[in-house]
């Protein structure tokens, strides 16, 4: 029951992804058979595929952007649901802005990927990027002397 009161259109279109690719990989039948039109469904299902994840991996990324933006405001913690729609707001009406950010967070990561021991600056690059993503949509940058 409480998987029917769960289950999305997304859901469904996850599944139908996740076994179209399952056809792409594992094709069953004897070597010499073709079956017609195989070539241009393998081709129409790649496509499917590569489309949704281009989508998935878009969706993330900008996931993690707005809810990095949200954690870097003064008062999230007070109210984190105003401050992920803030985020969300100013991601939508400015989303250049989050183009830095996803770069240090690239950054970091690629970081402690590859030096393990310093995985403690992990949150070195986000935080100056934040701030600044910050001030420049609170219009501080903006200001002369500033």
């Amino acid at each position: 029951m409480a998987l029917r009161r769960r289950l999305r259109p997304g859901d469904l279109a996850a599944g139908f992804v996740a076994l179209a690719g399952l056809t792409l990989v594992h094709r069953p039948g004897p070597r010499g058979r073709r079956t017609p039109g195989g070539r241009a469904f393998a081709l129409l299902v790649a496509v499917a595929v590569a489309v949704a994840v281009a989508v998935a991996v878009a969706v993330a990324v900008g996931a993690a952007a707005v809810g990095l933006c949200a954690c870097a405001r003064p008062g999230h913690v007070a109210d984190r649901p105003a401050a992920l729609r803030r985020a969300a707001r100013d991601a939508v009406r400015a989303p250049s802005g989050s183009g830095p950010v996803v770069l240090a967070v690239a950054t970091a990561a690629l970081s402690a990927w590859m030096l393990l021991p310093l995985a403690f600056l992990v949150p070195g690059p986000p935080a100056p990027t934040l701030t600044a993503v910050d001030l420049r949509g609170n219009g501080v940058a903006s200001r002369t002397g500033v």
